[in-house]
This record gives structure tokens, sequence and C-alpha cells, in this order.
């Protein structure tokens, strides 16, 4: 059998120091608090909850910074992608233009304008012309038979895109950012030809 706790009708020595430190409210109250904060340490129902809800902010802006920077690097090479190409299609077009009537035609801006759409769209939207977004900005310019060392010899085209990405849930923390591409292509064999377009 236990040993009973009053020895003679009087609580062993540890048992009144309980009871006396019970009796006053602070006391009470900090014991009610150790209770409630020891009840809490053991409950792990919540934690994985609250540790979530902690890290998800900073993991989920990371995810999206992620994409949107492939967003960024995807955009930027279908404009580098557009505007050479459309370059390209339009100094071969003059080429062959003069190669077949003898005449130096150039694509006039709506047909470079064509060009690039035709390479760039997906996944830029289609460009209207020099004030859209994407805009394209062709300038024909003829440096004739002069050989200078600063511009290339003969007709060729310098052709500007630009375009203004946003991205993509971080448009509150700024306006995105403007990108421009310019690339210039010579007319094959207009060196040998003083000629405008």
């Amino acid at each position: 059998m236990h040993a009973p706790l009053f020895v003679r009708g009087c609580l062993a020595a540890p048992e009144r120091a309980a009871a006396a430190r019970a009796k006053s409210g602070v006391a009470r109250a900090w014991y009610g608090l150790r209770r409630l904060a020891s009840g809490f340490a053991r409950q792990r129902r919540a934690v994985a909850a609250v540790e979530f809800a902690l890290v998800s902010l900073a993991l989920f802006g990371f995810l999206l910074a992620v994409v949107n920077l492939g967003m960024l690097g995807f955009t930027l090479g279908a404009l580098v992608r557009g505007v050479q190409s459309a370059a390209r299609a339009a100094a071969v077009q003059t080429g062959y233009n003069y190669a077949t009537t003898s005449n130096f035609t150039c694509p006039t801006q709506s047909a470079i304008v064509g060009y690039f759409n035709q390479y760039a769209d997906p996944p830029l939207p289609p460009a209207t012309g020099a004030t859209s977004n994407p805009a394209v900005i062709a300038t024909w310019t003829n440096n004739g038979t002069d050989t200078v060392t600063t511009e290339p010899p003969g007709v060729y085209l310098t052709l500007t895109g630009t375009y203004h990405w946003v991205p993509i849930g971080f448009a509150p923390f700024g306006t995105g950012i403007d990108l421009s591409i310019t690339t210039v292509a010579t007319v094959d064999g207009s060196s040998q030809v003083n000629s405008t377009c």
C-alpha cells in the first residue's frame, strides 16, 4: 500500500509548500500559464500548417520569379529572332527585286512588320507599326559605293524592334522592362550600284 499523504492530520513538507504557493493569486496565474504553455508544447497537430503559412509566401514568390525570368528570356529570344529574321527577309527581297528587275524596290514598313510577325508571333503579340507594342521601326540607308569604315557600303536596312514586357504577378512593384533590339542587314550586290530605295 501507498504511504498516506497526511501524517497526523498535516501535509508533508513538499505538499505544504505547494499548497502555500497555490493560495496566492499571482502564483495561481503563473501555474495556469505554465500548464497552458506545456499543453501547447505537447500539441503538434497544427505545427505543419503554421510553418507552411510562414514559408509559403517566400516559396511562391521565388517560384513566380523563376517563371518570370524564364518568360523574360523567352520573350527576348522571340524579339531577337523576329527582328533579325525580318531584316534578313527584307534585304533578301530587295536583292531579289534588283536581280529580277534591275531596280531597287525595298519592302515597305508594313511589309517588314509582316515579316516580323511571321517570326515573332507567337509568343509576342502581332506588331502593327512603329508605335505598337511590339514596335518595329525600319530605316533604309544608301551608302552608295563609298567605302566608309563606320557604315557598310551599299544599301542597308537598320531595323529596331521594341517591346514593353510586364512580369506576371509583380505588376504592383514596377511598370515592366523595355526591351530593344537593333540589327543591320545589307542588300547583297548593292555596293556596286549607287541606287536608293
